[in-house]
């Protein structure tokens, strides 16, 4: 018979799972396996009349405890459950599968997952029923109450043992080891590289706290897990010195309920050294300024993480802003932390808004959704560049609150930044007379306020508009202030590309070599290829803006989006 045959998908396959704690009687005729097996097949052929069938392996566990999930046939029986070869799992009680809840909580959940039915033969318990999944939701409603009573438990002890001044668990602090429970001793090799920090931090900086432990060599204390993997050893790095510096345990005291407790440990630096350092870090700490982080709060990262503001990037001795996920969990996990320019990424966030504005038929799209069709929706269209100069002349606490009013959420990938347009706040936003905030609203709300509109910056894909004919008006009248050095970046970057795509089998950095720069130096030329066609053609007849730099072409955002670039850099 066929796997294929329709008589097999018909059929329901019954697994029969035994276990006895002792291996005491094993090798008689008739044991307690082969019992529990007897009333169990004796089931299955009770149940005939729903196409039951017995599989010929066993699945026996003879002396191994149910307190424990480490079984060998119990794992054979998982195994085949993933493989999908059973239907239904029959057992002569609850108790021979497991003992405990919590065990029985993670069973169930390989049995949901693979749609894998569980019966009790001698109870009333069949997951393949409604009275079964009843019993199953009781069953799990009380390990549930087992696990928080374990929660409350551990949180107790370790609050009773933070109140005495011990140590509550886990990884010991840099500088110190765990003698028994709750003790901690002084770590002979580390300690006296805390007692430096304290010590030079007044007078030096995190950066070159770090680069001196690094060069001297120093990492973090190696040790095993319980599974066996090694962990630590890693270089010290600025997020392991600022946590030394702030943690009062160095000074002899843990912190409970907000306040600081003497702990029974030897400490490494005195009171005043750690109060001093405490004073040094929020002295040196970086205030921001929500009206010049317009973004903070709405842009969110690839991994959907909410990306804070910093004041710099790894191994940069400049301090621009950067924003980064705040999660650094995932990061942990081995997904990439991702940094993006402040500045470039805000302008870019302006400009797409700009670019919506003054495209007709896409904001035409974006009010339209609201399902309101007048005159008045009409007359909100052709607003869409007064608002789109509005823009151009706010300030950072306005520009701020207008981000926070019309977008819902900013997204950054490494390929393009995605903004979610609130439509009702934008139709606000065109009616907006320039006074107040938003002061007049034409169209109310419904029940389909919260309906967004996705507006979309690519970054590395080439994405022009389609069009019949290219966008370069004709020179009218004399050559314009010519820039001679923005038009030889127009050459060498015309120039750059054709030498790299006449040497594709090369790498660029040999190709980047060869022209004596670098291979980012070599990039921003080649971007300079994807300007829009206007945008070239008014840097060569001298009418682009004024304000208009090399450092704006080479160095500033680039969006590949010709409407997005006019915006950008002043053509509109």
């Amino acid at each position: 018979m066929t796997m294929t045959d329709p008589i097999d998908r018909r059929l329901t396959r019954c697994a029969i799972y035994t276990r006895k704690s002792t291996d005491r009687g094993l090798d008689e005729a008739v044991n307690s396996l082969e019992t529990q097996r007897d009333v169990c097949q004796s089931y299955i052929k009770c149940h005939a009349h729903r196409n039951w069938v017995e599989l010929p392996r066993r699945y026996d566990d003879g002396g191994y405890s149910g307190g424990t999930l480490v079984r060998p046939a119990l794992n054979c029986l998982i195994g085949d459950i993933e493989a999908g070869r059973i239907d239904v799992i029959v057992v002569y009680k609850i108790d021979r599968l497991t003992r405990s809840l919590l065990d029985f909580v993670r069973l169930t959940e390989v049995l949901e997952r693979y749609d894998v039915s569980f019966v009790s033969v001698t109870q009333a318990f069949d997951t393949s029923d409604s009275m079964g999944r009843l019993v199953l939701n009781v069953l799990l409603t009380f390990a549930q109450f087992e696990r928080e009573l374990m929660s409350d438990r551990v949180r107790d002890r370790k609050a009773a043992m933070r109140r005495k001044g011990l140590f509550g668990g886990g990884m010991p602090p840099f500088g110190y080891l765990v003698a028994r429970a709750g003790k901690l001793v002084v770590d002979p090799e580390r300690a006296p590289v805390v007692t430096e920090l304290f010590e030079r931090y007044p007078n030096s900086t995190v950066d070159r706290l770090v680069t001196d432990l690094q060069k001297r060599g120093l990492v973090t204390r190696r040790w095993v897990t319980r599974t066996g993997k090694p962990k630590g050893g890693q270089p010290i790095r600025a997020a392991v010195v600022r946590q030394i510096l702030r943690n009062p345990l160095y000074a002899g005291f843990l912190v409970h309920r907000g306040e600081l407790i003497e702990a029974q440990v030897e400490p490494l630096v005195t009171r005043a050294q750690w109060d001093l350092a405490q004073m040094m870090r929020l002295k040196r700490r970086v205030t921001r300024n929500p009206d010049r982080d317009v973004l903070l709060g709405i842009l969110h990262d690839e991994l959907g993480r909410r990306m804070g503001i910093c004041g710099s990037a790894p191994g940069h001795g400049h301090k621009p802003r950067y924003y980064r996920g705040k999660d650094s969990s995932l990061s942990r996990r081995g997904d990439a932390t991702i940094f993006v320019d402040a500045v470039k990424v805000e302008q870019m966030a302006r400009s797409a808004l700009k670019a919506l504005l003054v495209d007709r038929r896409e904001l035409k799209e974006a009010v339209l959704s609201l399902g309101h069709y007048s005159d008045e929706i009409a007359g909100l269209l052709r607003r869409g560049r007064t608002a789109a100069h509005r823009i151009d002349i706010m300030d950072g606490p306005q520009l701020r609150r207008m981000f926070l009013a019309l977008v819902r959420r900013a997204e950054v990938t490494r390929s393009e930044l995605r903004l979610y347009i609130s439509c009702h706040e934008l139709c606000r936003f065109l009616a907006w007379n320039g006074t107040g905030l938003f002061t007049t609203a034409p169209v109310e709300p419904a029940r389909n306020a919260d309906r967004v509109h996705r507006v979309t910056a690519p970054a590395h894909l080439v994405c022009g508009r389609r069009s019949y004919a290219v966008p370069i008006e004709p020179r009218l009248g004399p050559e314009g202030d010519v820039k001679p050095w923005l038009v030889d970046i127009l050459k060498q970057a015309a120039s750059l590309r054709e030498f790299v795509l006449a040497n594709r089998t090369r790498s660029m950095s040999r190709l980047a070599d060869e022209k004596h720069m670098g291979r980012s130096q070599l990039a921003r030329f080649i971007r300079a290829n994807y300007l829009a066609p206007d945008i070239q053609a008014a840097i060569i007849d001298g009418s682009q803006p004024a304000s208009l730099t090399a450092w704006d072409l080479l160095y500033g955002p680039m969006p590949l989006d010709w409407e997005q670039q006019r915006q950008l850099l002043g053509f509109s």
